[in-house]
């Protein structure tokens, strides 16, 4: 109890002292459209070890989770900002949209994920070039094994790696592989994900933990293999529609994020 108490509050403290320093800031200049939400499995929207998506189960904000989705369908927005302050835009000056609409197919253990992901950059492209993710899970949880998944994101190479790069160069298809294992209880479980990516990964260790802190609250630490990022999902169901999602973060621990994100997951493909 002391550990979770702990967590909650380290995560907590370093979204106060990141919210107050707000100073103007340029765009990522590698891999721009994919440093705030990532529109993969466990971004900004919760997986089960069963392969379930909603609010429940793992949860992170840049970093992709093992828990591969077998059903369902997963929509969602957010906007970045260059800064500490909340931007809600898609693209402009000072803000960097993300857009997914996903599907889960397969069967729980062996998730198959297909997303499209509409982004934009601050070239105020209304809904810049979508880009195209996947993941196939390939072992399930057990007591002695964690989950494990293989994906690749933006894999036709729609965007380019750098701003102002030539529209030709682009080499941004980025593959990952990554384990994900719960811990805890059921209540209040803990789950923990390492892995390795390439490309947007920055072809390092990536990992992140999320702990559901209370029924309709989860909270996240990662590293993306570029930036430490923080954040907090509240489930908004009790107010909206079942599994409805806001989500806010610190990328860089500086620059702020908000999202939402919606779940049909009773759908069986």
């Amino acid at each position: 109890m002391r550990m979770h108490l702990f967590v909650s509050w380290a995560i907590t403290a370093v979204l106060l002292l990141s919210a107050g320093a707000a100073w103007a800031q340029g765009e990522f200049r590698e891999f721009p459209e994919f440093r705030y939400s990532s529109g993969l499995p466990g971004g900004g929207w919760g997986v089960t070890p069963d392969g379930v998506p909603g609010f429940e189960g793992a949860m992170l904000l840049n970093v992709p989770v093992a828990y591969t989705p077998h059903r369902g369908v997963m929509v969602g927005f957010s906007s970045g900002s260059y800064d500490s302050s909340p931007e809600l835009e898609f693209g402009g000056s000072g803000s960097n949209g993300t857009a997914w609409i996903a599907l889960g197919l397969g069967r729980p253990g062996h998730g198959l994920y297909l997303c499209e992901m509409p982004t934009a950059n601050n070239f105020d492209d209304s809904f810049g070039e979508p880009v195209q993710n996947a993941q196939q899970q390939l072992l399930p949880e057990t007591r002695r094994q964690p989950a494990v998944a293989v994906g690749m994101q933006d894999i036709f190479e729609n965007r380019s790696r750098y701003i102002g790069a030539p529209q030709d160069l682009h080499n941004t298809d980025s593959a990952y592989v990554v384990a994900t294992r719960q811990f805890g209880d059921d209540e209040r479980p803990v789950y923990v994900t390492l892995g390795w990516g390439w490309g947007r990964f920055n072809s390092t260790a990536i990992g992140g933990v999320s702990w559901r802190a209370a029924k309709q609250l989860t909270v996240m630490a990662e590293y993306d293999g570029f930036n430490p990022n923080a954040g907090v999902a509240f489930d908004l169901s009790p107010y909206l529609v079942d599994n409805t999602i806001l989500f806010a973060g610190m990328i860089d621990l500086e620059r702020a994020l908000i999202g939402v994100s919606y779940v049909y997951s009773d759908l069986n493909l």
